[in-house]
């Protein structure tokens, strides 16, 4: 297959060129051929990585029996190539059920996004700065219980979420920087002074930057503020313009620059389902109009892919290569598989999404199977 004349997202710039795709991988990009699918005035980015996502499509990420077809196919549809499966705060027990619900699935290889880690977003997380996770399920960080986790995880968990302020987490963040796991920190009340204290520890992320945690004050910026202006503290944006306003999505960006924002999407399992009711963690949840909210108003997870979240700020006008750089190359640096993914580079996979002129879905392919062609 040759995509011609196509607009590459590369890593030494946008290249109007020619993507020759072999055996399931990118055999050429600076090569012109004379036949190809013609893709003039089209972006083509490497797939999107998402780090931070419930579920989507009917599928529940947290659930220990699920099969992840539906919705990993579902995320391939819309140029996701990649997930970090992400578990909500559940009791001890069923997070560790999950993780190997998890593990089974990624060794089962279903079809569609590829399963490239776990985030646990809990449990270890302020009771008081909960969103929509249910409190009694929240328990004191333990390095111990980190452990449990990790050794379940085969070495699939790749980031938890942590509130640095609670009782036991210096001794986690600590373990968790042993076992090569990114400490987020997230859900939390900190101050300043907390947040630069697990940094120094090793804390390098925070989660849903401004969402579910204190509210940044220009006289008390406690850990947003700190997020924001420590250079190498990566920060998570959900760029479905739902959870943050597009004005807000851009001082993080002017905040951090290119290289230390995380796109993220941090779908539910009702995400590409429309509108309607459901139940996650014995909780009502209602999506209306692509918001989903609890009985009581609060936002409960995004309905949103991740691709939602590149268009959003393709049509507001911010540089597809800084675009590339917070929903590709970062969270591939972010779970260490940037030598295999989240680059538009010859010999590597073919996971590649191209966008139309309008920022529409024309063309999705994973290792080169095709899931999406809307190109005539």
């Amino acid at each position: 297959m040759v995509l011609k004349d196509v607009g590459a997202v590369t890593p030494f710039g946008i290249i109007q060129t020619d993507i020759t795709i072999e055996n399931g991988k990118i055999a050429e990009i600076f090569h012109s051929h004379n036949k190809g699918m013609d893709c003039t005035g089209m972006l083509a980015f490497p797939g999107f990585i998402d780090t931070h996502i419930h579920g989507g499509f009917g599928t529940e990420f947290s659930a220990p029996k699920e099969r992840f077809d539906g919705g990993l196919t579902g995320e391939a549809h819309y140029g996701v190539t990649g997930v970090c499966c992400t578990v909500r705060c559940l009791p001890v027990d069923e997070t560790i059920a999950a993780i190997k619900n998890i593990v089974r699935e990624y060794k089962r290889k279903p079809s569609g996004a590829r399963i490239e880690g776990i985030h646990l977003e809990g449990p270890f997380v302020s009771p008081e700065y909960s969103g929509s996770m249910n409190v009694k399920d929240m328990v004191d960080p333990d390095p111990d219980i980190l452990q449990e986790f990790y050794d379940a995880s085969h070495g699939l968990l790749k980031i938890i979420t942590v509130a640095p302020e609670l009782k036991g987490a210096d001794a986690l963040i600590l373990k968790a920087k042993e076992l090569g796991v990114t400490v987020s920190l997230g859900h939390t009340g900190a101050d300043k002074q907390q947040a630069l204290h697990a940094y120094l520890l090793g804390a390098r992320q925070f989660t849903h930057t401004f969402n579910a945690c204190a509210q940044f004050h220009h006289r008390s910026p406690n850990a947003v503020g700190f997020a924001l202006a420590k250079p190498d503290f990566k920060c998570e944006a959900i760029c479905d313009l739902v959870h943050l306003d597009l004005l807000t999505v851009k001082l993080i960006f002017a905040a951090k620059g290119d290289e230390y924002v995380n796109m993220v999407s941090d779908s539910g399992v009702f995400a590409g389902m429309g509108d309607g009711d459901f139940v996650v963690a014995g909780q009502r949840r209602h999506v209306r109009d692509g918001i989903c909210t609890l009985d009581n108003g609060r936002i409960a997870g995004s309905c949103f892919t991740l691709y939602h979240g590149v268009r959003n700020l393709l049509k507001a006008g911010f540089d597809p290569m800084r675009v590339w750089k917070a929903a590709c190359k970062n969270p591939a640096d972010t779970l260490r598989i940037s030598h295999r993914a989240g680059m538009l580079i010859e010999k590597r996979a073919a996971d590649i999404c191209v966008l139309d002129r309008n920022y529409n879905i024309a063309l999705t392919m994973i290792g080169g199977d095709v899931y999406e062609e809307r190109i005539n």
